[in-house]
């Protein structure tokens, strides 16, 4: 599938509503009023009664207008975000600040220089500013949008398309507009007219109902030569692009439940999290029977444990007066538990344990169906419980923990869209210091003579070695940065050792000391290794099974005792290449085991051979 993206018409500008309809807009701070221009490909209004730039254009009250929104594009190059800057040259500015990733990237001043061919991905942010004329959203007939939406993009299709699909994604004053078309063997981004946005919020606001809201991610798909269908997603968060969260946007979260306001229980945690929305836990409050149900022996013990078990949410000093037996002591805690869904004052346990009342039937039934267990609580349920019984505000819905992409990777996971370069090379970091590859052994971004280097060319990404061998070309960074980790990590003798380390395995007694080894690192030795042993199994020292003694730069009694050992599991071993020491050259790769040989033996890990 070959990629590229038609750049010639770039939507990026003010835009401002009127009467429903987009138009160009240029802002008058002088007087407080909107200028508004009309699209070439489209007719203008009757009392578009002024010109700008040889098109009909109307200046309006800036308290007349239903609102402005500004569309700024932005692209995919070289699996990398970058903004599209203005202006006839096809130049990026970079997403992001860090200036020494940006010169690993090969980027100057941030910014690269690309051609249609080489965009992979194509989108339009949109940030809106309502206006004081934005009519409230009332729900209409969706299908008019649909269909307009329909030939907006048909409008703009090229030549040998099959099929098609723009998706819009909105929360709040926030959207990202993204069309692509697919046909003969080729992916083309294609740039979204202002008037598309426009009616897909309108479509938003026709599909909207007070009581569940509206979408979040709508997507019209067209087939060739003339079908379409329209799905929508009213629940997860949209697969932006970029998030707003965390940058300088147009409001999102929670301008999207000011817009469209739904009940509490129709908004997804997500939304209630990022929007400061407080916890909804309509907690249940335990009170005495007035027909307590005996329990037996066996259950009081284990529902007294759940009683007392569960958090403390408010406790207070002093005792409270016994309410079962006015005459008695105040022996009563004052206090309050919570199980996440029942609340109940510490004189429900005290109870049970005094008089053998039981809790209510219902918390009863709550405590059986957990198996007597306490569920684990979050301080914020534990927090809502206790402001639940001071009479206070509950605190926010906790936001969801969104791990970045280098974080997802390193629990197993795959980032909805891959990882950009910047992560590629935040991996390699942090795989290559993992493996203990010191800095000076490799450079990125930068040719060092003597060691690896990978580096951003014009035309690809390379990696060359410390000889004086051609560098090898690929097209992604995470190809290169593949070929970069595997390289160093073929020949790890070759590389410096990193500097003092405290390692997890040292020598026994009796065997040469760490300073002996040059190029240690950990490694795992997998099961079937046959390793040769010379001297008793009192050590944890072994060699590959074809050294010889001379290399392992032993003390000479020890050539007398040798033994092979197969390993019959896999065992971390802390390996390193023996130095020269007095006649001994020297040269034998050594592996120093976690215990002594005679243990591994007695445990079944080692046998002999």
């Amino acid at each position: 599938m070959r990629y590229r993206a038609e750049l010639a018409d770039r939507p990026d500008g003010l835009y401002g509503v009127w009467r429903g309809q987009a138009y160009r807009a240029e802002r008058s701070t002088a007087d407080a009023a909107v200028l508004l221009v009309s699209a070439p490909d489209e007719d203008a209004p009757e009392d578009f009664d002024t010109e700008w730039d040889s098109r009909p254009a109307k200046v309006i009250p800036e308290d007349q207008a239903e609102g402005t929104f500004t569309l700024q594009t932005h692209c995919l190059f070289d699996d990398e975000i970058f903004r599209v800057e203005p202006g006839t040259e096809l130049t990026l500015r970079w997403n992001g600040q860090d200036e020494a990733r940006a010169r690993q990237l090969g980027l100057t001043d941030l910014t690269a220089t690309a051609t249609p061919a080489e965009i992979t991905a194509l989108w339009q942010e949109r940030h809106d500013f309502p206006g004081a004329a934005r009519p409230a959203p009332e729900p209409g007939d969706p299908e008019p949008l649909v269909r307009a939406i329909a030939r907006t993009v048909r409008a703009i299709l090229p030549e040998g398309w099959e099929r098609v699909a723009a998706q819009f994604r909105q929360v709040g004053e926030y959207a990202e507009i993204e069309v692509r078309s697919v046909g003969g063997g080729e992916s083309v981004s294609l740039p979204a007219p202002p008037r598309l946005g426009q009616l897909f919020t309108q479509l938003r606001t026709a599909m909207y109902r007070p009581e569940t809201g509206t979408w979040f991610q709508g997507t019209l798909t067209l087939e060739a030569p003339s079908s379409f269908s329209f799905d929508y997603n009213t629940t997860d968060e949209p697969n932006w692009r970029q998030s707003p969260r965390g940058r300088l946007t147009a409001r999102s979260y929670e301008a999207e439940l000011e817009r469209f306001p739904r009940d509490r229980k129709q908004v997804p945690e997500w939304l209630a999290g990022k929007a400061g929305l407080p916890l909804d836990l309509p907690f249940r409050h335990a009170r005495l029977p007035e027909q307590p149900q005996p329990l037996t022996q066996e259950e009081a013990r284990a529902v007294l444990d759940y009683l007392y078990r569960a958090p403390v949410v408010v406790s207070r000093s002093g005792r409270l007066p016994d309410a079962v037996n006015p005459g008695a002591p105040a022996d009563v805690p004052d206090a309050f538990h919570t199980d996440g869904v029942w609340i109940w004052a510490a004189a429900v346990p005290h109870y049970l344990r005094k008089y053998g009342i039981p809790p209510e039937p219902e918390l009863l039934d709550r405590i059986r169906a957990a198996a007597y267990r306490v569920p684990y609580l979050s301080s914020q349920v534990r927090a809502a419980a206790e402001a639940e019984v001071l009479g206070r505000p509950k605190p926010s819905v906790p936001e969801p923990v969104e791990p970045d992409a280098v974080t997802l990777v390193d629990r197993g996971g795959e980032p909805p869209l891959g990882l950009r370069a910047s992560e590629v090379l935040a991996v390699l970091e942090r795989r290559l210091a993992e493996y203990g590859i010191p800095a000076s052994a490799f450079r990125i971004g930068e040719r060092v003579e003597g060691v690896w280097c990978l580096v951003r060319t014009k035309e690809s990404w390379e990696v060359s070695g410390p000889g004086a061998g051609e560098p090898a070309a690929f097209a992604h960074v995470e190809e290169a940065a593949r070929f970069l980790l595997g390289s160093l990590l073929l020949y790890p003798a070759r590389t410096e050792e990193p500097g003092q380390l405290d390692w997890p395995i040292v020598p026994l007694r009796g065997e040469p000391p760490l300073n002996f080894f040059r190029a240690k690192r950990m490694i795992v030795l997998p099961a079937g290794t046959t390793v040769l042993r010379f001297g008793n199994e009192a050590g944890n020292l072994v060699h590959d099974p074809a050294t010889r003694f001379p290399e392992a730069s032993l003390a000479p009694e020890r050539e007398q005792v040798q033994q092979r050992y197969r390993l019959v599991r896999p065992l971390p071993a802390l390996t390193g290449v023996t130095l020269p020491w007095g006649p001994m050259p020297g040269g034998a790769v050594g592996y120093l085991l976690p215990r002594p040989l005679a243990q591994h033996l007695e445990q079944g890990v080692l046998e002999r051979i």
